[in-house]
C-alpha cells in the first residue's frame, strides 16, 4: 500500500472517529437536555394561573402595617405564586419575598419589566401592561406562577449543562486528535530516523550499514534505494582499494625496472645498446598504455569523447582486423574462424569499433586459446547488427559474468590474466554506449565465453 494511500486513510479514520464521537456524544446530551426540558414544558399551568379577583377577595378588609407583612401573607395564601411589589412613585423600591432572588425594575413603554434574577443562570425577563392589584396607598402588585420561573431557570440551567458537555467532548476529542497525530507521526517518522542514523553510519565509514526492509509503499522504497547506495558505495570502495594496489602495482613494476636498468647502465653492469633500451621502452610503453586507458574510461563515462562517424564497409574492417591474428593463432595453435556477411557499409566511427573488436579479440587469445578456436562473426539479427567474439576456452562462473564489465575486475581465479588492470571491457561497453549500441557477454564454465556488440539503429 503506498504511503499517500496509508495518510489518506488515516486522516479519513482519525476525522471519522472524532466526527462520529462528537456526534453521538452530542446527541446523548441534546437527548437528555430536551427530555429533561419537555418534562417541565408538560406542566400544565391552567390550574396555576391566578385570578385577579381571588387575590382582592384574600385581602379585602385586610391592613398590612408593612409590604413585606403583605407578601408574606399572599405567600402563604396562595405558595404556588410569586408576588412582587412596587412602590408606584419610586422605580428603585421593588420587593420579592424570595430571598434567593433579587429583582431589577424598569419602566418600558409597554408597562413595566421586571428582571428576576438567580445565581448561576441568566436573568428571567417577564414584563405587564399594567399593575394587576393596586394597593392603597401607592403600592401595586404584581404575581406569576412559581412553576413558570422554576421552568425557565431549570431551562438555562440544563444549555449550560449541554454547553458544558460540549466542551468536556471537545477537549477530550482534541486530545484524542493530538494522541492519534503524534502515533502517526511515530508510525511514519520512525523508519527515516533509522534512516537518518544508518546515512551517519556511512558518513563514518560503516559501509556495511544496511537497513531491514519490511515495509513496501514510498518509505520502503527509499530504504531499499539506501540499501542499494550503500552496496555500491561499498563495493566502490573496494574496487578503489583494488585499484590503489593494482595502479601501484602496475605502475610500480614498470618503473622500478626502468630505474635498475637505467642503475645498472651507470655502474656499467649492463650495456647500454639497442637491447636494454628495447626493453626500457617496452616498460615505458607499458606506463603509457595504463595511463591512456585511465584517461578513456573517464572520458567515455563522462560522455566527453567525441566520435568521429564516417561511412565505412564494415565487412572490410573486420577482415583485415583478423588478419593481424593470423599469426598469433598460428603459433599458439589456435583455428582463426571468420563467419562475416559481405558487402556491409554504415555510418560509425570505425576506430571506436576497430577499438573494441582488438580488446575482445585479445581477450578471446588471453583467456579462451586452450578451448581451441576463436571465431569472428558478422551478421544480422532481428534486425540488429551483430558483431560476436567467441572463444572455447574455460568460460566464467555466473559470478565472474556478473562483474566482467566492472572497473578493476580481474577473474584471476579462474582465468590467466596476470599484467592487465582489468579497464579493458568497462572501456568497450562505454564506446559501446556512446555509439548507440550494447556490449553485452553470455558465458558457460568450461564452454568457452561470447561477447556481443549490437547495433539497432545504423543506417
Amino acid at each position: 500500500m503506498k504511503l499517500k494511500t496509508k495518510f489518506t486513510l488515516l486522516v479519513a479514520l482519525c476525522t471519522f472517529a472524532l466526527l462520529g464521537s462528537f456526534y453521538q456524544l452530542s446527541k446523548n446530551s441534546a437527548e437528555r437536555t430536551f427530555l429533561a426540558f419537555n418534562k417541565q414544558s408538560a406542566i400544565t399551568f391552567g390550574h396555576s394561573l391566578l385570578d385577579d379577583d381571588l387575590v382582592e377577595e384574600a385581602l379585602t378588609g385586610k391592613t398590612f402595617a408593612s409590604p413585606e407583612a403583605t407578601l408574606t401573607f399572599l405567600a402563604s395564601t396562595f405558595p404556588e405564586q410569586l408576588f412582587i411589589w412596587r412602590d408606584a412613585n419610586s422605580t428603585a423600591d421593588v420587593k420579592i419575598l424570595n430571598p434567593d432572588l433579587s429583582i431589577d425594575y424598569e419602566q418600558v413603554k409597554s408597562g413595566h419589566q421586571f428582571s428576576i434574577h438567580h445565581p448561576g443562570v441568566a436573568a428571567f425577563v417577564v414584563q405587564f401592561n399594567e399593575a394587576q392589584y393596586v394597593l392603597s396607598p401607592q403600592g401595586e402588585l404584581f404575581w406569576l406562577p412559581e412553576v413558570l420561573l422554576d421552568r425557565s431557570f431549570e431551562k438555562e440551567a440544563l444549555q449550560q449543562a449541554m454547553l458544558d458537555d460540549f466542551m468536556l467532548t471537545l477537549v477530550i476529542l482534541s486530545i484524542i486528535a493530538a494522541l492519534l497525530a503524534w502515533l502517526g507521526s511515530w508510525y511514519f517518522l520512525s523508519p527515516l530516523k533509522q534512516l537518518k542514523r544508518s546515512f551517519k553510519a556511512i558518513e563514518s565509514g560503516e559501509l556495511d550499514t544496511r537497513l531491514a526492509l519490511k515495509r513496501h509503499d514510498e518509505v520502503g522504497e527509499i530504504i531499499g534505494s539506501f540499501n542499494n547506495l550503500a552496496a555500491w558505495l561499498q563495493g566502490l570502495h573496494q574496487q578503489y582499494k583494488q585499484m590503489n594496489s593494482d595502479l601501484s602495482h602496475e605502475l610500480r613494476t614498470p618503473l622500478n625496472g626502468i630505474r635498475s636498468r637505467l642503475e645498472a647502465m651507470e655502474d656499467g653492469i649492463v650495456p647500454m645498446d639497442k637491447a636494454q633500451l628495447a626493453v626500457i621502452t617496452q616498460d615505458l610503453l607499458n606506463v603509457n598504455r595504463i595511463i591512456d586507458d585511465l584517461c578513456l574510461l573517464s572520458l567515455t563515462e563522462s560522455k566527453q569523447l567525441t566520435l568521429s562517424s564516417t561511412r565505412v564497409n564494415l565487412s572490410e574492417l573486420l577482415t583485415s582486423t583478423l588478419v593481424r591474428y593470423q599469426a598469433q593463432a598460428e603459433a599458439q595453435g589456435v583455428k582463426l574462424d571468420a563467419d562475416i556477411q559481405e558487402g556491409v557499409s554504415v555510418t560509425l566511427d570505425a576506430g571506436r569499433v576497430r577499438q573494441i573488436v582488438v580488446n575482445l579479440l585479445d581477450n578471446a587469445f588471453k583467456y579462451g586459446a586452450d578451448g581451441g578456436v576463436v571465431t569472428l562473426k558478422l551478421s544480422y539479427q532481428d534486425n540488429e547488427l551483430v558483431i560476436t567474439v567467441a572463444d572455447c576456452g574455460q568460460g566464467m562462473s555466473p559470478n565472474q559474468l556478473d562483474q566482467v564489465f566492472e572497473r578493476f575486475y580481474r577473474a584471476q581465479g579462474s582465468r590467466h590474466d596476470t599484467s592487465s588492470l582489468g579497464l579493458g571491457l568497462p572501456i568497450c561497453r562505454q564506446l559501446a554506449e556512446l555509439m548507440g549500441a550494447t556490449l553485452t557477454a553470455t558465458s558457460t564454465e568450461n564452454q568457452g565465453a561470447s561477447f556481443s556488440l549490437r547495433f539497432s539503429r545504423l543506417t
